[in-house]
């Protein structure tokens, strides 16, 4: 199974670029980055080569190390800084090291059960509240044994959840986190 993405069109504007650099590599770039600025190794999708007389040599050469981007994965736009945080750590476009901090100072907002208390959900990876950092990520309906949303700074959120759970943050979503109870009481 061959999980490279399709080489980009052949456009008459890149058949022109190639007329003007004979001999030399021209690269498809990912369109999260400015194609005429500083782009990491994985930021390259590939590459064709231009012969003598600036032809494209048509055979299109994957660059193995590329990471497609969230804009390349057709995300949507991020709503906010820790939506952000979270594609571009899902993509390794970034460590995610400050999802974390982002969340704890950002305002959110969570499922509120009956009697007004976080309800807590098994999600495989441990016990975790869900969390959503915009109107954009909620689902149509909250939660099983939810009765509505309420929104919380992240901070104050962590105060509330019992010990050994963490926060799902946008689970229904392309990208979804789960931080666990250590990254969060730190």
């Amino acid at each position: 199974m061959n999980d490279a993405p399709s080489p980009p069109p052949l456009t008459d504007a890149l058949r022109e670029q190639a007329r003007r650099g004979p001999g030399t590599w021209l690269y498809a770039i990912d369109p999260f980055f400015d194609s005429g600025g500083e782009v990491p190794p994985y930021g390259i999708v590939g590459a064709w080569q231009v012969d003598e007389r600036g032809e494209i040599i048509e055979e299109f050469r994957h660059n193995p190390n590329y990471r497609p981007s969230p804009v390349a994965l057709d995300y949507p736009e991020p709503t906010d800084p820790v939506d952000r945080a979270v594609q571009l750590g899902a993509t390794g476009y970034d460590d995610g090291e400050d999802i974390a901090s982002l969340f704890l100072e950002a305002e959110v907002i969570v499922a509120v059960g009956p009697g007004g208390g976080i309800p807590v959900f098994d999600t495989g990876e441990g016990r975790a509240a869900f969390v959503y950092t915009a109107r954009a990520h909620l689902p149509d309906e909250p939660p099983d044994s939810s009765t509505g949303w309420q929104r919380i700074r992240g901070g104050d959120l962590i105060a509330l959840l019992p010990a050994g759970v963490g926060v799902a943050i946008n689970p229904s979503g392309p990208t979804g986190v789960i931080l666990p109870p250590a990254d969060l009481r730190r």
